[in-house]
């Protein structure tokens, strides 16, 4: 007696998520021990890493690995039991574009966890990604609208599907701001687009959904609040892209794409993130400038912890798909009015919560400052490059006295044709040192990096890198330790900054504020606030 189609759907969809999320708690569980012994290691820096304690910061590489072996499970059924019932997509082949596109995203994200990538440069990667699945027929030829009507793409099919990609995965990444969001947020839309699958026929597609939703579950119990391991950009983007691609495979039916389901679906990360990049736009930023103004962040401010936050997002998530069936279900002209009711609601609670405001915008929009090049206005990245330089220069006497050999501080910005830009100001106490520095003989417990935020609404992002050689001082070597007082010293150079662009003051202001009147070393008034900081304790 031979195994029923539904007996094989069963076996595989439980197969797929039970071996995710097994081999998931073991990958995961050895990565947290590695990332310690590599050092991949995030440490929270008081602006926007707000974490508590230094976490482990790759856990998108164990979560691919889970997920390849429960895709793995399609394979397998497919030429051991002969699982026509699953579709032709279940053969290792069909899945090995997906498996090739998230390897590109992950060796891009474990590269920025590592080290810092520039936006342009992930932005080739997800697009080589997306290609990679355009390339094996992964294509939005035509998309419905609740089934009043349907529109071909024709020339635009391409552009449109890798746009859609590449749009996933950086809407993941930027809502991956808090324990637990992300992980929490991608498997439940894992278990939605699994039904989505099983209603529309594309029982392959539904399977490693719940791969997916298997290796998210396992993440998950060591991601939750206080997290043990942090997706990292590997793994937020990896998950993006794969959500992305299983969001077409899944929504389309007889080679129509369900266009509003699919964009319910992911309706919160990509409101979020659309939100964000508005905001900036708005305040003159690139995109790529991090901020606190998420709608997580909004949420936290009303009083919500972090778990709560989460579980809120989560079970709206699940909302939204549950809509999402609903729409497949049932077409018409008052289901469209449905759905475009609850996108409409998502975003007008995101801008009553404060993640955008519609009169800068419009301001923005309307260009109230003609002459005046994109990412240039008052209180933009920068903006903030030339009162940074004056106090820079005031601040070189102070890293002699602290007895460091080398710092560092970038800041990010945009140039005038909207690209990344960093303006990186050095101080180093002799060319040797430098060279050495650059050459990675300087060990790691002798650099100290730290992000801040600065701007009155604390949206501009600088980066302080301190370093001491070992044969150096104590006392700079102490201070370099000392967290507490750094932290302070940042605060100082912070206050001042956002004390000059509120008043609107010059260059010159900018530096009367830190009681510095002319060139030369720091000045008695100057300094007693900062030496405060050296010779405390």
């Amino acid at each position: 007696m031979g195994i029923s189609s539904v007996e094989i759907l069963i076996l595989a969809g439980a197969a797929a998520f039970i071996t995710a999320f097994a081999l998931g708690i073991i990958l995961i569980s050895l990565m947290c021990r590695l990332s310690w012994r590599w050092g991949a290691i995030d440490k929270p820096d008081g602006s926007l890493k707000c974490h508590v304690r230094p976490t482990p910061t790759l856990g998108g590489a164990p979560l691919f690995g889970a997920i390849l072996a429960g895709m793995g499970i399609l394979a397998f059924l497919n030429y051991s039991l002969s699982a026509a019932a699953l579709g032709d997509g279940s053969g290792f082949l069909s899945w090995l574009p997906l498996a090739v596109s998230g390897l590109i995203i992950l060796s891009m994200g474990v590269r920025d966890d590592l080290r810092h990538v520039k936006p342009r440069t992930k932005f080739f990667f997800q697009m080589m990604a997306g290609l990679v699945l355009i390339g094996s027929g992964l294509i939005i030829g035509r998309f419905g609208f609740f089934g009043l009507f349907e529109v071909s793409l024709g020339i635009l099919a391409v552009p449109f599907t890798l746009f859609w990609l590449v749009g996933s995965c950086n809407a993941f990444n930027f809502i991956d701001g808090m324990d637990g969001l992300a992980s929490g947020i991608g498997m439940a839309l894992a278990l939605v687009l699994a039904a989505f699958g099983f209603i529309n026929g594309a029982y392959a597609p539904a399977v490693v959904s719940l791969a997916v939703a298997g290796g998210l579950l396992a993440l998950l119990l060591f991601n939750f609040k206080p997290a043990l391991i942090f997706l990292g950009d590997s793994g937020s983007q990896l998950v993006g892209l794969l959500l992305g691609a299983l969001v077409i495979e899944t929504t389309t039916k007889n080679g129509v794409f369900d266009l509003p389901s699919a964009g319910i679906i992911l309706s919160i990360p990509v409101l979020d993130a659309l939100l964000s990049i508005l905001r900036r736009y708005s305040r003159s930023e690139s995109p790529a400038c991090g901020d606190h103004q998420h709608v997580h962040h909004h949420l936290r401010r009303y009083g919500m912890s972090v778990r709560q936050v989460s579980l809120t997002l989560m079970a709206t998530a699940l909302v939204c798909g549950a809509v999402a069936l609903g729409c497949r279900i049932a077409e018409g002209y008052w289901v469209a009015a449905g759905g475009v009711i609850l996108v409409g609601l998502e975003i007008f609670m995101g801008v009553r919560l404060g993640c955008l405001e519609p009169e800068k915008l419009w301001q923005r929009m309307q260009r109230r400052h003609p002459g005046q090049p994109v990412g240039e206005g008052p209180g933009s990245c920068v903006s903030k490059a030339a009162e940074l330089a004056v106090i820079w220069e005031r601040m070189k006497p102070l890293f002699e006295q602290m007895q460091l050999d080398r710092a560092i501080l970038t800041l990010e910005g945009i140039s005038e044709n909207g690209r990344q830009r960093y303006h990186t100001f050095k101080w180093a106490r002799s060319d040797a040192l430098t060279s050495a520095s650059i050459a990675g003989t300087m060990p790691p417990s002798n650099r100290w990096t730290k992000r801040f935020l600065l701007g009155p609404d604390q949206s501009q992002i600088a980066t302080l890198r301190l370093e001491a050689i070992e044969k150096a001082s104590r006392a700079g070597e102490s201070l370099l330790h000392d967290e507490q007082r750094i932290a302070r010293l940042l605060k100082q150079i912070s206050d001042n900054i956002r004390t000059t662009t509120r008043k609107g003051v010059s260059l010159t202001g900018a530096a009367a504020s830190l009681g510095i009147t002319g060139p030369g070393p720091l000045t008695e008034t100057a300094a007693d606030p900062i030496e405060e900081l050296i010779d405390a304790g």
